[in-house]
């Protein structure tokens, strides 16, 4: 097939997509900069076109095979996109749009080429807010409470829980919903996906990485939560409120990162792929 011709293809599909998604992408959009569990969705496609820009050179010299099963996977998504706007499944709707951009890959370029940007392609994927968020945000909470309390007390801060509420000398402290730490698990969860593509080493490395993003998230809160009791016992609950807080919330991040560095240098030898 010409590059005259694909681009004319390319318009049309990507016209049909347009009109089907467009509710779509923009509930994808206001959910990145509205939903804080999702405010790191915007780099995701971002990260995407970049590791397929450093791949194009590759990509390029590759045999384009057209398939025209990607016709149907493309018709597929379509159909799955109109029950999900019919049911108003948002989710769904994401992953359908992910299936129509598949068919419209191997459509035009083949399999082969499919199977070769399989990673960038289904990164994608993170980009889309999961509907069971909330569900397991609410368990996080009460773990992180009853932990927090826990270790208040084995380092001396005398902490009494009453459910969500946490009370301490210098005052009540109630553990909210948006520091469970779900945010932190969402965000760690993504970038150890990233880090175990960009490492040379074996699945169960890899595996294992991913998968340490979830205790690492949720000790990371946890220690959070207790470090503002902590500050809040020395400075006063206002310095501990509206000063240290909202630090403690990167500063802990970035110690959870490190701790996901650390699981893969357990492995040996840090070796990183050419992709940026």
């Amino acid at each position: 097939m010409k590059d005259g011709k694909i681009n004319y293809i390319l318009i049309i599909f990507f016209a049909v997509i347009g009109i089907f998604y467009y509710n779509t992408l923009g509930w994808l959009v206001e959910s990145w900069l509205h939903n804080e569990y999702y405010s790191h969705g915007l780099l995701v496609p971002i990260i995407s076109g970049y590791i397929l820009w450093n791949m194009r050179g590759e990509l390029a010299s590759m045999e384009k095979k057209q398939s025209q099963n990607g016709l149907y996977i493309f018709m597929g998504g379509i159909l799955i996109q109109v029950i999900s706007a019919m049911w108003t499944i948002k989710f769904l709707s994401g992953i359908s749009l992910l299936i129509t951009i598949a068919g419209v890959i191997m459509y035009l370029y083949g399999w082969d080429f499919m199977k070769k940007i399989w990673f960038p392609f289904l990164f994608l994927i993170l980009m889309i807010p999961v509907p069971f968020v909330d569900m397991i945000a609410a368990p996080a909470q009460a773990i992180s409470v009853i932990a927090t309390s826990g270790l208040a007390n084995l380092i001396g801060i005398q902490t009494l829980r009453e459910g969500l509420v946490l009370k301490t000398s210098a005052g009540l402290f109630e553990v909210a919903i948006e520091c469970s730490g779900i945010n932190s698990l969402i965000s760690l969860f993504t970038i150890g996906i990233l880090f175990s593509f960009m490492l040379e080493g074996s699945n169960f490395m890899k595996s294992t990485i991913v998968l340490s993003a979830i205790p690492l998230a949720m000790t990371g809160n946890i220690i959070r939560i207790t470090s503002v009791l902590a500050v809040a016992g020395k400075y006063g609950q206002d310095a501990a409120m509206n000063y240290f807080h909202d630090l403690s919330s990167l500063l802990l991040f970035s110690i959870a990162l490190v701790g996901l560095f650390i699981v893969g240098r357990c492995f040996g030898r840090l070796r990183f792929k050419r992709i940026f």
